[in-house]
């Protein structure tokens, strides 16, 4: 599987995202010889019990498992999601992207 990627500030603030959505923040003064791989890429995760906030988690890079931000879930209580707006004011529009599956 590969995956593409899409620049926050294009999301629509109503799309809806799920655990398990990953995004990458580029620029973040890593210490790497490709420009390309200066990057950490996060992961929505699930708080056992938790209904009102979503975990975003480093899954891949130096900071790997540790914790970005909480990101409040949706109002509408039926479904657990988060929105775009909810994920651009956790982490920025900056040098921010969905990864988008292929």
């Amino acid at each position: 599987m590969t995956s593409k990627i899409k620049p926050l500030k294009e999301i629509e603030d109503k799309l809806e995202f799920w655990k398990g959505t990953r995004f990458r923040q580029y620029q973040m003064g890593l210490n790497v010889s490709e420009k390309e791989d200066d990057y950490y890429e996060y992961m929505l995760a699930e708080i056992p019990g938790e209904r009102d906030f979503m975990l975003l988690t480093c899954v891949e890079g130096y900071e790997s498992g540790s914790a970005l931000a909480l990101v409040k879930t949706s109002e509408d209580k039926t479904k657990f999601v988060i929105t775009g707006k909810a994920i651009k004011y956790s982490m920025g529009i900056e040098n921010t992207y969905l990864m988008e599956s292929e």
